[in-house]
């Protein structure tokens, strides 16, 4: 198996989560930070459906119709990370597709995207 198997998504999610978040800061282009922050999204995202599948080598979804499930619960995956997920990609399309709009609208009044030039076009 190659480095990217199930096993090692946790160690990926969370080193991706830190690059990302040392890039965020360090960035000083607004592309770049949207960038950023949409990758720390990504990390979450893995390492809670890593979580869903934690100690379950073949996860079954939680929908139980079959009354043999019931006697092999330990089998069935964790909803509470797949719920999680679910919201947490709506929110995040949200966030970023109003990130977006509001960095149009700075690019379409100061003509940049370096932080720097925009804080001093705002006069702080």
């Amino acid at each position: 198996m190659g480095i990217f198997n199930v096993e090692n998504i946790e160690i990926f999610s969370l080193i991706l989560f830190f690059i990302s978040f040392f890039g965020l800061i360090t960035s000083k282009n607004v592309i770049k930070s949207i960038i950023f922050v949409m990758l720390i999204q990504t990390s979450v995202i893995m390492f809670w459906l890593k979580l869903g599948i934690e100690g379950n080598p073949t996860p079954i979804p939680p929908i139980i119709y079959d009354p043999v499930l019931l006697e092999n619960i330990e089998y069935i995956a964790d909803p509470l990370p797949q719920a999680l997920t679910l919201t947490a990609i709506i929110i995040g399309f949200a966030v970023i597709a109003i990130v977006i709009t509001m960095f149009n609208t700075l690019d379409r009044q100061y003509g940049t995207a370096d932080w720097k030039k925009l804080e001093e076009a705002e006069g702080n």
